[in-house]
């Protein structure tokens, strides 16, 4: 196996760059668009808006409800199956609709970390920014989402390491990401079950090391002596929720 590593070891190499650019560029759109998923998903209408204004944040969030179960209730595989092969197959490389797969996939998931964040504070902070004439979305901007993001840090970092292993499934487009590197090395050397025992190794090593990076800058931006956070690599975006 070592010698198997040896021979392909600028494949395993480029995989294991694929992979994280995907999980790293990929989280991070994923952030920006699920908070305007979550900033969707939690217009309410108030008695006092004009019918045109009530239209309006009924549709949006109902696209946002859409949108959010669809991609939530449908394994990725089969979104980047479709996305590709059914839309844009012959107009974009592989790599770019990859990312934007994982991206908008991680977005739903991000939306609902970040709507269950807003829910959890005080509504009284809305009402005060809006006092104090800020804008629904002012006040979101600048009032409610830098605590909601805070807050949700860890779930949010916990998706980072999620699209890492996550990314394996984009194989099926051809990305060349880790896994589809050791495909590659396994039709090469007719050695099957050592290009695979290699990915897994590749694998656990990053998500490890991700892990305790994720648990350092946890720990350091919450600043509370004593309280250590420690996410292990088998913890799903719902447990590291808030």
């Amino acid at each position: 196996m070592w010698d198997l590593f040896i021979d392909y070891l600028p494949l395993f190499i480029e995989g294991i760059k694929v992979t994280l650019f995907l999980a790293i560029a990929g989280t991070f759109f994923g952030v920006l668009i699920g908070a305007i998923l979550a900033f969707m998903r939690t217009q309410t209408v108030h008695f006092t808006d004009g019918v045109i204004v009530k239209v309006i944040k009924t549709v949006i969030r109902w696209i946002a409800v859409i949108y959010i179960d669809i991609i939530r209730g449908t394994p990725m595989i089969v979104q980047a199956s479709l996305f590709y092969y059914g839309l844009v197959s012959g107009f974009m490389p592989p790599l770019i609709a990859g990312l934007v797969i994982i991206s908008f996939n991680t977005a739903a998931y991000i939306a609902e970390i970040i709507r269950s964040g807003i829910n959890a504070l005080d509504s009284g902070q809305m009402e005060a920014a809006k006092s104090l004439g800020l804008t629904e979305g002012q006040a979101m901007i600048h009032v409610i989402l830098p605590q909601v993001m805070k807050n949700s840090l860890p779930a949010l970092l916990n998706e980072l390491i999620v699209n890492v292993k996550d990314s394996a499934v984009l194989s099926v487009i051809q990305v060349t990401e880790l896994f589809y590197s050791s495909k590659s090395a396994a039709s090469s050397s007719y050695q099957v079950l050592e290009s695979y025992m290699i990915a897994a190794i590749i694998y656990l090593i990053l998500t490890l090391i991700l892990s305790r990076g994720v648990s350092y800058i946890v720990n350091r931006t919450t600043k509370k002596p004593g309280r250590q956070v420690t996410l292990p690599v088998s913890q799903t975006v719902e447990e590291a929720g808030v």
